[in-house]
């Protein structure tokens, strides 16, 4: 029965269908998925090559286990000693071990550009500054290495449309591997063949059984972080559209839109300290991972707290907006009860970086993201192979079974 289906007009006319969606997803979207899958297995580790990059930039030394870090607004004043007179501060990104450093990001109107100012967090010492770039098309292709490849990864250095591409080519290649999986399923049952490379084969057969192997073991997580890294890309762009889609499966929470916040602008703004100890008595708990000071002259400030779980510090994230003038507390989601939609937004990224589980989920996004490579070469090595046999039967006329049938 099932070698009479597999030899049904239908079948294999599906079957043919499926082979050409897999070849030429395979040839020309695949060949852009190489370059995103290695430059993401780099950025899983990005922040520790960075820092081992610019140790002198990124890295203190503890005087002792005793001291204590300097207040916040001593830190913002050596910053701003430094800082160029038309400059403005946009984040601090807190210290996220004891051996790290304060860093500072500003910016200087026009320029979409971005720089960093690192602060010793014991002594307010200056470590040095350097070009972050910017995500902007314009910008993205200079400052640090770690950031240049990440922004690749995201981006293509092609700004919003290259945000929609990379998404795009996640999608296409999600067809792809389903095509691939689908062409690869036993017809007869001999599932144990079908996991194996068949050994002391031909170059062909070998060729075949590698690109079938590599493509099915790590299938489940190349399907995950295909999904993931597609829906991070649109959520990005259109994070309004694609909510609404969440939303007719499950409500998702909206953070309050500030930019027409009437504050108490023209008067003197709290001392930043004040400021954090507000924040820290609306989220007691956690640890601050940064803030996004007032950019958008509507005086609201922005302080993000993660929690103590390290490796879930996307999905523990908690944020409080403070009018920097008054000091009022005008929204947090510290105790809101996430709802289905923000769970699933949360995990996007904690999946597609592996840090969800830990250093063995990162290490595994890591290695996948090799696979893709090897899938590409033996792809389109199998290709050639059989556009050769193809040709050799032109040009020879030899009988058909010289070659090796509709594999993949």
């Amino acid at each position: 029965m099932k070698n009479s289906a597999a030899s049904h007009p239908s079948f294999k006319s599906g079957r043919k269908i499926w082979l050409k969606v897999h070849l030429y997803l395979g040839l020309f979207a695949g060949a852009l998925l190489v370059l995103i899958s290695l430059t993401g297995s780099l950025i899983v580790f990005g922040g520790q090559i960075d820092t081992w990059l610019n140790v002198e930039l990124m890295r203190v030394d503890r005087p002792s286990e005793n001291m204590p870090v300097k207040a916040l607004s001593v830190i913002l004043k050596a910053a701003e000693s430094v800082l160029p007179e038309t400059g403005m501060i946009r984040e601090v990104k807190f210290p996220h071990h004891p051996d790290a450093a304060f860093s500072i990001l500003y910016h200087i109107p026009p320029s979409p550009d971005s720089y960093q100012i690192f602060v010793n967090p014991y002594t307010a010492e200056i470590l040095g500054q350097r070009l972050w770039g910017s995500f902007d098309w314009c910008c993205s292709w200079h400052g640090p290495l770690m950031a240049m490849i990440y922004r690749f990864h995201d981006s293509f250095w092609l700004g919003e449309i290259g945000a929609m591409v990379t998404g795009s080519i996640g999608g296409l290649m999600l067809i792809s591997m389903i095509s691939g999986i689908i062409l690869w399923w036993p017809r007869s049952g001999k599932l144990k063949a079908a996991l194996a490379v068949k050994p002391k084969s031909s170059s062909e057969r070998l060729t075949y059984d590698l690109h079938k192997v590599f493509g099915i073991y790590p299938a489940i997580v190349l399907l995950m972080l295909l999904f993931t890294g597609a829906y991070l890309s649109f959520h990005g762009s259109f994070p309004k559209q694609v909510n609404a889609l969440i939303g007719f499966l499950s409500s998702i929470t909206t953070v309050p839109d500030f930019s027409n916040h009437k504050s108490h602008i023209g008067q003197d703004t709290l001392n930043i300290d004040k400021v954090m100890n507000i924040a820290n008595g609306v989220i007691p708990d956690g640890n601050v991972e940064f803030i996004l000071m007032n950019n958008s002259g509507n005086g609201v400030l922005k302080v993000i707290k993660s929690g103590a779980n390290d490796h879930l510090q996307a999905i523990c994230r908690r944020m409080v907006a403070i009018d920097h003038y008054s000091g009022e507390v005008l929204y947090t989601n510290y105790s809101n009860k996430p709802t289905a939609g923000d769970i699933f937004n949360a995990w996007q990224l904690s999946l597609h970086s592996g840090e969800a589980f830990g250093l063995f989920g990162r290490v595994v996004v890591f290695i996948i993201g090799i696979v893709p490579l090897v899938l590409y070469v033996t792809g389109v090595l199998r290709w050639l192979q059989k556009l050769k046999v193809k040709r050799l039967i032109a040009e020879k006329s030899l009988p058909r079974s010289f070659g090796l049938g509709n594999k993949p």
